[in-house]
């Protein structure tokens, strides 16, 4: 997969902050005619060592099965801060995109849109790429919103205290927590819904996010990170 190059990843919180806000201006939210055939999932595990094993898998869209996977592992230097996780994640997740073929759609396990500077990782790591980016996440970061209703493929919107539409709470399955969807970049709010709600199978999450974190559980038992 082609890879910008955007920026240092080694930089203090402040100029973290900064670069997140100056990226900001960069993500491009509307209408895609898109129709994906491939579709990419990422996902990136701990170890105890502080390793950080980053997964990628490749499916073919809408029949969800899983193609090739690629992964690197490498050296989480930075400390968790909410609202920065792309730079605690990035360096990883960009070598293990690298060694990715080539795809229509990303999903990340994390917010795009709906994010306190509106550049979560979904939307941060979508600039490096040349693919529209989605982001998924289990849990709500910024905004708020309603819960939606109980049937598959409900949803409710989030919205930034300023009242800016910058996601949406989606329910994939019923009887079960919903999960938070937000553009990353290179698509609408209705798009990162729509396939959102295509990618998951008949489980919570989508099926690409969720074979790259099982991929990645069965990788670390066999590289003994």
């Amino acid at each position: 997969m082609k890879i910008k190059d955007l920026h240092s990843w080694n930089v203090g919180r402040s100029e973290a902050i900064e670069i997140q806000r100056l990226l900001r201006d960069n993500i491009l939210i509307k209408e895609n005619p898109i129709g994906p055939s491939l579709v990419a999932g990422v996902d990136l595990s701990f170890t105890d060592k502080n390793i950080g094993l980053a997964v990628v898998t490749v499916l073919n869209f809408p029949e969800l099965e899983l193609m090739q996977y690629s992964y690197h592992v490498g050296i989480i230097e930075r400390p968790y801060i909410p609202g920065l996780l792309s730079f605690r994640e990035g360096p990883v997740i960009i070598e293990a995109l690298k060694n990715t073929s080539e795809v229509d759609l990303v999903f990340f396990d994390g917010h795009g849109t709906a994010h306190p500077r509106g550049l979560g990782i979904a939307s941060h790591i979508g600039l490096f790429l040349e693919v529209p980016t989605i982001g998924v996440a289990k849990k709500l970061l910024y905004g708020k919103c309603d819960l939606p209703g109980t049937s598959r493929g409900d949803s409710s919107p989030i919205l930034s205290p300023a009242g800016e539409l910058i996601g949406y709470s989606l329910r994939t399955k019923p009887g079960v927590k919903p999960v938070y969807v937000s553009p990353g970049n290179g698509l609408s709010m209705k798009q990162a819904l729509e396939f959102s709600l295509k990618a998951t199978g008949i489980y919570r999450l989508p099926e690409p996010t969720r074979q790259a974190h099982i991929l990645s559980q069965k990788l670390k038992g066999q590289l003994s990170l």
